[in-house]
């Protein structure tokens, strides 16, 4: 992210005094450089100056990192959490009833024939 807004004050301050966009303009400009989301909430915060946009960008980001730790640490506790024994032998005795099933079908086509 600081990243990009060096890059952008780069290309802005190199514009000819003359010729170079209003500070209401690159306002609007900056968050076009992002994903929906991001400019979604950049625009969302209101920022008066080119300076406070780009702290709320970093802001965000941030917030947005954070969020996806989260998300991506909660995923890995339930992928690593043991079924609990209740629910290993309840799907055991499903699986034997369905056996038994299976077998009293086989039988019962077999006496049949």
């Amino acid at each position: 992210m600081e990243e990009y807004c060096e890059r952008f004050n780069t290309v802005y301050n190199a514009i000819p005094q003359d010729i170079k966009p209003s500070p209401s303009l690159y306002l609007i400009d900056f968050p076009d450089g992002f994903d929906v989301d991001m400019e979604y909430q950049l625009r969302e915060r209101d920022s008066e100056t080119l300076e406070e946009m780009q702290d709320n960008a970093i802001k965000v980001e941030d917030n947005i990192l954070a969020k996806k730790a989260k998300l991506k640490s909660k995923r890995r506790v339930t992928i690593k959490e043991e079924p609990s024994t209740f629910v290993v032998d309840h799907k055991i005795d499903n699986l034997v009833g369905v056996v038994n099933q299976m077998m009293q079908r086989v039988i019962d086509q077999t006496q049949v024939r």
